[in-house]
């Protein structure tokens, strides 16, 4: 008798109980995916930061304004070989949902951020172009963009000529091995901002200055030279490493791999106790079957084998439903916390830990159960049956 009807035919057979424990593991795995992706979300940025590039920003409000001119100052200081701000205002394109973050850079900013990668005639069409924009994959596919196109960006910031329409020119699509939230960013030039711009307040100042220096053991030196020149200006700055800036975004959250271990542990632990506890008593109800397969001829192996294929079939099958469903549910949270947590979503590895999770789980509760089958005694269960 072929094993995969047995098993199959097992699982039919207490439909209530197996739909139960199937949706327990849906369940678990789920939560396992929220939780991997809430983990992505805080730690996440730790791996794309650079330690070779630095982060100037307003010492008393992280989100104020600064002087454009402190540029000249930051690009003489030793140790800085590349020098980029940005300015940034709100927009949507064509429809108020589809919302447009556009922001706006120097020259340099592919320098400094030298991981987005732009083809070599793009970027030079985009150096040429005062309205040329570079844009993300992600952003791109979202609005149906092709390169060539002109861009019109609504916005509630009016130009000097009263107009509330930014155009642009889409010169080219970077590409980065980065998270998504990184896909999407949108890259036009700060002289057509600043040119055009009515309102006083939004000229000749930036929200942010990025640095890439030479030698991240010279990061310290550099970002107190930086600071020092600001020292008696108002705002004073805070410069600090890219990464040091991360870890201390982390660092507000707690031991967030603690948490979430803890978090784990207590789900799965649980998960285990149901599935064990569902699969004990399927062999206990089965005993005098299980008898009468010995006495026909099969070995023990051969049962265990089957209640092993059991275990793994509902195992491996609702830890594929929860992660898929845990997949799901983190990209309709994104939305929400994706500006807080910008790297938040479920990763091909927390997939596929998931996956291995549920085999090593499947043998763990298959251990007992096959301890009993192991040491049956045939005789006495069939005189019981």
């Amino acid at each position: 008798m072929n094993s995969m009807v047995l098993i199959q035919t097992d699982l039919a057979r207490r439909k209530g109980r197996t739909i139960f424990t199937f949706l327990s593991i849906v369940v678990a795995f789920a939560l396992f995916g929220v939780l991997a992706a809430v983990r992505s979300g805080m730690l996440g940025q730790l791996s794309i930061a650079s330690a070779e590039r630095l982060d100037t920003a307003n010492k008393i409000n992280i989100f104020g304004f600064q002087p454009l001119s402190h540029y000249d100052k930051i690009v003489q200081v030793p140790g800085v070989t590349a020098v980029t701000y940005i300015m940034g205002i709100p927009g949507h394109y064509r429809e108020p949902n589809n919302v447009v973050p556009m922001t706006f850079w120097s020259p340099t900013a592919f320098q400094v951020f030298s991981e987005a990668k732009v083809p070599a005639v793009e970027l030079r069409a985009w150096a040429d172009d005062p309205q040329g924009v570079i844009a993300g994959p992600a952003l791109v596919q979202r609005m149906g963009w092709k390169v060539g196109e002109t861009l019109p960006i609504q916005s509630k910031i009016p130009q000097k000529n009263g107009a509330t329409t930014w155009y642009f020119h889409l010169d080219g699509i970077y590409h980065a091995d980065l998270p998504q939230a990184y896909q999407g960013l949108f890259f036009g030039h700060y002289q057509y901002f600043n040119e055009g711009v009515a309102v006083p307040a939004l000229q000749n100042v930036v929200i942010h200055f990025d640095e890439r220096i030479d030698d991240p053991r010279n990061a310290e030196r550099i970002s107190a030279a930086i600071d020092a020149l600001f020292a008696n200006s108002s705002p004073q700055t805070l410069t600090q490493p890219e990464i040091q800036e991360s870890i201390s975004q982390v660092r507000q959250f707690g031991n967030i791999t603690a948490m979430v271990t803890y978090v784990g542990i207590a789900v799965f632990f649980s998960l285990l106790l149901i599935v064990g506890n569902s699969l004990a008593q399927t062999v206990r109800e089965r005993t005098a079957e299980f008898a009468m397969f010995r006495a026909l001829g099969f070995g023990p192996g051969r049962i265990n084998r089957i209640l092993l294929g059991e275990a793994l079939l509902l195992m491996v099958s609702g830890a594929v439903a929860g992660v898929a469903l845990g997949w799901l549910v983190t990209g309709l949270i994104y939305p929400r916390v994706g500006n807080l947590l910008p790297t938040f979503g479920m990763t091909w590895s927390a997939a596929v830990a998931g996956t291995m999770l549920s085999v090593v789980f499947a043998v763990l509760v298959s251990l007992v159960p096959m301890q009993r089958i192991t040491g049956l005694r045939v005789a006495e269960a069939l005189r019981k049956a």
